[in-house]
């Protein structure tokens, strides 16, 4: 019966991490400067774990690499042709990025 009722338990606590760690979901918020290949983003809260220096995020169909975290500022590399096209002020979604993603050329 113990043995039972502690299997149950760890069943219990797997699923309640799991589902942790996918509420996390996208952090949303808008551009607010674009220097160059640099884009700075606010976000709504604070960022999720996965939004820290030096990784890489899944944002407006690329995959840009975190340059700084300070607060809920976000600043992002993109490519040259991606960042021109980024306006301030437009909303953005940051998603963790799902593992090798084809990067241009």
């Amino acid at each position: 019966m113990r043995k039972t009722i502690k299997m149950l338990a760890a069943a219990v606590m797997v699923v309640s991490l799991a589902a942790a760690a996918y509420a996390a979901g996208p952090a949303k918020g808008k551009v607010t400067k674009v220097e160059g290949e640099q884009v700075t983003v606010t976000l709504e809260a604070a960022p999720p774990a996965y939004i820290k220096k030096g990784a890489m995020v899944t944002a407006l169909g690329g995959s840009p690499k975190v340059l700084a975290v300070q607060g809920n500022e976000v600043t992002l590399k993109f490519g040259k042709a991606k960042a021109e096209k980024i306006k301030v002020d437009s909303a953005i979604s940051l998603s963790e990025c799902e593992g090798d993603e084809l990067q241009g050329c």
